[in-house]
């Protein structure tokens, strides 16, 4: 079961109440007996590993990954292919 932490306007207390998915996100405050109100927390996310970011693609010291437009415009016609008379 999480842990939620609640915070009591009235007092300004703080404290933690360990429930349940489904439990009410109002409780009552254990220093003055008050509502207190679940507070929300942004979800802390770690990427590790590779593919996550844009530079993880990148290959830097790769003369071949150039721009591929650059190579299709120098690119020789091939000799084997056939020629029209």
């Amino acid at each position: 079961m999480p842990i939620y932490e609640y915070y009591c306007s009235s007092c300004e207390a703080l404290f933690d109440l360990k429930q349940g998915f489904d439990a009410d996100t109002i409780q009552s405050c254990p220093t003055c007996k008050e509502p207190a109100t679940r507070k929300f927390h942004a979800p802390a996310i770690i990427y590790k590993g590779s593919g996550f970011y844009t530079t993880d693609y990148a290959r830097k010291n790769d003369p071949s990954q150039s721009s591929n437009n650059e190579k299709a415009v120098d690119k020789p016609p091939k000799e084997n292919a056939e020629k029209p008379d």
